[in-house]
């Protein structure tokens, strides 16, 4: 899915520097720190942009760029927020639009995202970025027939392989698989794209947990362009979804060594560590990722999970209190924070923890008979 946000959309936008001859504090500090966004310095940027709103609180192409110094340092909750408080001073600009959208989709949150990308739509309706990333909500949001209404009217007009892979997802998801394998055969037909198609083809085999066509897709990526970015790391996912942990190792050696800054796949790797029981290994993996994505419930979750099984409940707590922080609703990280409080004597804090647990089961199970009820309802009609 992140590969997929990034063939429509690239990454987040930049934002238009003060004039080159800057004549303020202001401007030489903006420009000095988009020189800094630019030339991928982070941290720098980060603290220019700063000290800009300090003097211009209202100054939205601040805003904007530290938004944008956010999301490439994947703080997605930190990116939302600050482009929040630009849309509320400008509520119709493009980019801040479009950026938080973008910041939502990367974390898969599609409904979040959708009312924002469905704003750029009807503003420009022959957009083809905004009529891609609007259906890519709707396809993975539970409403496929409304993607295709938004796809169809492009099949016909050279669609670039991101449109033709949506439309393919959308009529697979609307249970017209044929139509679906067509658009899929378009894909591959075009050789100068047989890569990104063989790819995205495989991404739609593993969303619908058709694991073995999967692997051979990612395969085939493979064999068009051995380089082709992410390709060893989805084909690691799907050896860990059949439990061919030994082959998932080794695809997630090949993904970090084309990219050792793959918070992904250091993740997947970790996790892969702690599924397999090899705690000492897997903490340096995840103590990347948890540094690389700090907003990621499931990165400190693992980690937290490595660490007491390492039996070091001074680490374990903090960690698995930031996972439940981040994601309230996971019973697994309640269970073992409560595990882990009641080896670190902390009774009634175990207890809390405990009850989180079984609120949450009472709701899935509460939740299940209202759905169970309501079908039967529906049955009497």
């Amino acid at each position: 899915m992140k590969i997929l946000v990034t063939a429509l959309a690239a990454a987040a936008l930049t934002w238009v520097n003060f004039p080159a001859q800057a004549t303020t504090p202001v401007e030489r500090i903006f420009n000095h720190a988009s020189e800094a966004l630019k030339s991928g310095d982070y941290e720098r940027a980060e603290s220019g942009f700063k000290q800009v709103l300090r003097l211009e609180p209202r100054n939205i192409s601040a805003m904007g760029n530290l938004g944008t110094v956010y999301s490439r340092t994947m703080r997605y909750a930190k990116a939302i927020e600050i482009y929040k408080q630009a849309l509320r001073l400008s509520r119709q600009d493009h980019g801040i639009l479009l950026n938080l959208g973008l910041a939502y989709l990367k974390q898969d949150d599609y409904s979040r995202a959708l009312p924002y990308f469905r704003r750029l739509h009807s503003r420009d309706p022959g957009n083809v970025q905004a009529i891609n990333l609007l259906a890519t909500c709707l396809v993975y949001g539970g409403q496929p027939a409304a993607a295709l209404d938004l796809l169809k009217p492009l099949e016909d007009k050279k669609p670039n392989p991101a449109t033709l892979y949506l439309l393919g997802v959308a009529y697979s998801r609307a249970g017209q698989a044929e139509a679906g394998e067509k658009v899929f055969a378009k894909l591959l037909a075009d050789t100068t794209t047989k890569a990104q198609a063989s790819f995205v083809l495989a991404q739609a085999y593993y969303d619908s947990a058709r694991f073995d066509e999967a692997e051979q897709a990612f395969k085939d990526a493979l064999a068009a362009n051995p380089q082709f970015p992410g390709a060893h790391r989805e084909l690691a996912k799907v050896y860990m979804s059949i439990r061919h942990n030994e082959d998932a190792e080794k695809e997630l050696r090949l993904a970090l060594d084309e990219d050792s800054n793959d918070a992904n796949a250091m993740y997947f790797f970790g996790a892969l560590l702690v599924q397999t029981g090899q705690y000492e290994r897997a903490v340096p993996y995840l103590e990347k990722a948890h540094k690389l994505t700090p907003d990621s419930w499931a990165a400190a979750f693992y980690l937290g999970k490595a660490e007491f099984k390492l039996n070091d409940l001074k680490a374990t707590v903090p960690l698995l209190q930031e996972a439940a922080q981040m994601n309230a609703d996971e019973p697994a990280i309640f269970y073992l924070l409560a595990s882990a409080l009641r080896a670190a004597g902390r009774n009634e804090e175990a207890r809390q923890a405990l009850r989180r647990v079984s609120e949450l089961h009472t709701n899935s199970l509460d939740a299940e008979k209202r759905a169970l009820r309501d079908a039967n309802v529906v049955g009497t009609r």
